[in-house]
């Protein structure tokens, strides 16, 4: 969404501290950053398919001992997405990155001056690693937030009562849809996507709600890739 909008100035927040990194890295110092993924893609593409996997297993340990604000952070960050299961991104109970090997066969590096598009794009940017209320605490009147959390669960069982992808809790959607109503009230134009549940529904029924059809290319099985059906929630008609 920021990259196809591309404001002339805007602030972007995240939770995921590493994929702010790697934003923030990308903004001030897109060549080193492109070297670095670059010099990382030469060398796994010319190893053998056992050595890939050994040599993706050695990048995640360095990825979880590096310091999540440095540059090789930053380099990782894009080289294990690309290179891990389906492109997920699960820590575990440590705070570790601990998707497995995809068993891909190259490490793509798009090019220096789509790299330096992006930099440009980011470059009135405020880049913030927070929570969402507190990310968009200074909303004023007539700005427009875009809100995008991990996914209410498409399937959720009579034992379900908090938790979903990414620890983002039930509560938390219920803080959201209010905090969206908190807007409205002040004149914040909000936009969230959501998985189109009744579960959904039922927490953002103050709002309006829209069902599309989205692709999805990142799933933890096949059966969740392809179209699916999401809601796009406004709290403004």
């Amino acid at each position: 969404m920021f990259f196809s909008l591309a404001p002339d100035r805007s602030h972007i927040s995240d939770l995921n501290s590493r994929l702010i990194g790697f934003y923030s890295y990308l903004r001030s110092d897109v060549d080193r950053l492109f070297d670095g993924i670059s010099e990382q893609a030469a060398n796994f593409n010319n190893l053998d398919e056992e050595s890939k996997k050994l040599h993706f297993y050695t990048l995640r340990e360095r990825f979880n001992n590096s310091s999540k604000d440095s540059a090789e952070s930053a380099v990782l960050t894009y080289c294990l997405n690309k290179l891990c299961f389906n492109g997920l991104y699960r820590e575990n109970s440590k705070g570790d990155f601990n998707v497995p090997f995809g068993q891909k066969k190259n490490l793509p590096v798009p090019s220096r001056e789509d790299f330096k598009k992006a930099a440009i794009a980011l470059a009135g940017a405020t880049i913030e690693n927070k929570d969402f209320t507190d990310a968009t605490e200074r909303a004023r009147k007539g700005d427009l937030v875009y809100f995008d959390p991990p996914y209410v669960p498409l399937n959720i069982t009579a034992s379900f009562t908090s938790y979903q992808a990414d620890g983002f809790l039930i509560e938390d959607q219920k803080r959201l849809s209010n905090l969206m109503s908190e807007m409205k009230n002040k004149g914040v134009f909000a936009v969230c996507s959501n998985s189109s549940t009744e579960v959904t529904r039922d927490i953002y029924q103050e709002h309006n709600q829209f069902e599309i059809e989205a692709p999805r290319m990142v799933s933890a099985t096949s059966s969740g890739r392809g179209t699916v059906k999401e809601l796009v929630i406004t709290n403004f008609s």
